[in-house]
């Protein structure tokens, strides 16, 4: 097994991300004379979900000796991704009815940590995979 694991790398991009997204704004709505952005920092429950599963995430980097449970974590911090992304789309599209959205790029930036997340995911499952092969020919 290699001492540099890239899902390490991949862990380290998704907190990054997950930061950026903590600071970001979501998007913008055009009201009839004025223009208006929607910000993560507005709403308490996006940022601490955020927060949190950021620290999950820089958690899970030291997880690397229980792999079983590293991938549990994992799979935790998609799920709270997933359900950050929900509420911030519910966020937009029903916050002011009427209002034109310009978005601005938040949402992609917890996409593309999603799909960090995934192939972090991956690389563990081909790090359990070798251990049980190794396992095997002993």
């Amino acid at each position: 097994m290699q001492i540099q694991r890239i899902q390490t790398v991949y862990l380290i991009i998704a907190v990054i991300l997950i930061g950026l997204f903590c600071t970001s704004s979501l998007g913008s709505l055009a009201l009839e004379d004025s223009i208006s952005k929607i910000m993560v920092k507005d709403y308490p429950v996006l940022l601490i979900v955020g927060i949190v599963t950021a620290v999950l995430l820089l958690i899970n980097i030291f997880l690397f000796k229980n792999l079983h449970l590293q991938k549990r974590v994992t799979l935790i911090s998609l799920l709270l991704m997933a359900t950050l992304c929900v509420s911030a789309l519910f966020i937009i599209y029903g916050s002011v009815p009427g209002a034109e959205i310009m978005w601005v790029g938040g949402v992609l930036i917890l996409i593309g940590a999603m799909l960090f997340a995934l192939l972090a995911y991956n690389g563990m499952k081909k790090d359990e995979k070798k251990l049980r092969d190794s396992d095997r020919i002993r």
